[in-house]
């Protein structure tokens, strides 16, 4: 898998204002329907959302990548796994049918 980049996804004109556009917004809102299922409380991770292509031997997939990372638990610091909110996980949107083709991480 290869990362796409011809122009940027999102656009800020200020550290306070985010824009990003409707076909990223359509695949967070699928990846959030998805991760919700879990039970888990939105607050306890960071969100990141990137646009990839996969290229299979058929063709290329172009796909939106969401990822859901646990946070530091509280009252806890430094590195590593151990210290933060189980339950990572990351989702592969395909944008041809808006669909999560695969899934990766520890529910």
């Amino acid at each position: 898998m290869k990362k796409a980049g011809a122009k940027p996804m999102f656009q800020s004109n200020s550290p306070y204002v985010l824009s990003l556009s409707g076909s990223a917004l359509q695949a967070l809102r699928i990846a959030c329907d998805k991760f919700l299922v879990s039970g888990k409380d939105l607050r306890d991770f960071t969100i990141t959302i990137s646009q990839a292509t996969e290229e299979s031997e058929s063709d290329a997939q172009h796909m939106f990548v969401v990822t859901f990372m646990g946070n530091l638990a509280p009252g806890r610091r430094g590195l590593g796994t151990a210290n933060r909110v189980p339950g990572s996980l990351t989702y592969f949107i395909t944008r041809k049918e808006w669909k999560i083709i695969k899934e990766q991480g520890i529910k």
